[in-house]
């Protein structure tokens, strides 16, 4: 009898997630093609009425993901719209929304110019644009250097690597750092006479410079 009230619970915070973020149940459209859609529900998912059946809680992180691709969502209205969810349960759907909106800030630098020792808010190098993103969107301040900032990552491998990861390049990664949207793609400040790119992370040329990524959120 409990386990079936916790599960119903766990529905029902599902449902006002849904509900308090402004989903519509058949789904968002995905912010481009190299967006990390692949990693929502299935609409059909979110339009089947609510029934005593379990849902797991990466689920309602990707609910809320989907949400930041849409809207601006505050990572803290998680906590009150999701009162049933334990400490780590918040922190893995607030990190979720965290990581969405760093790749839609992120994208939204692209064609901005390319300037030695700038951090924005029109012009950056390849640190000045992660160290900007981060402080938008997270509050938090990233040393102006791509060296710094891969001392300071939690190496990962590539099959781990999660938009809002860093990628890194060159020397053991600490001449150049960019943003990681997902789906093989970054975004960077690409170099002297250039702009704000999408690239692949092994293109042409990073492939044979790559040093590897690194994570400043939470898992």
């Amino acid at each position: 009898m409990h386990a079936h009230l916790k599960t119903l619970n766990i529905v029902v915070v599902a449902a006002l997630l849904i509900s308090g973020l402004g989903i519509s149940p058949s789904g968002a459209t995905p912010i481009s093609n190299d967006s990390t859609s692949s990693a929502f529900p299935n609409p059909s998912q979110l339009s089947q009425p609510l029934m005593a059946t379990a849902i797991e809680v990466p689920t309602m992180a990707r609910v809320l993901a989907q949400g930041a691709a849409t809207s601006a969502v505050n990572p803290a209205r998680v906590s009150a719209l999701a009162p049933a969810l334990s400490p780590h349960q918040r922190l893995v759907t607030q990190v979720a929304v965290l990581r969405k909106r760093i790749a839609i800030l992120g994208r939204k630098q692209v064609g901005d110019t390319y300037r030695s020792g700038a951090s924005g808010p029109n012009a950056f190098d390849c640190s000045g644009l992660t160290r900007y993103v981060f402080k938008q969107v997270t509050g938090r301040d990233l040393p102006h250097s791509s060296g710094a900032q891969y001392k300071m990552a939690h190496k990962i491998s590539l099959k781990n690597a999660q938009p809002g990861d860093l990628v890194f390049y060159l020397r053991g990664g600490a001449h150049h750092v960019g943003l990681y949207l997902g789906n093989g793609k970054m975004v960077h400040a690409t170099g002297h006479g250039s702009s704000v790119k999408i690239h692949s992370i092994f293109g042409p040329w990073y492939y044979r410079h790559f040093s590897g990524l690194g994570r400043v959120l939470p898992a």
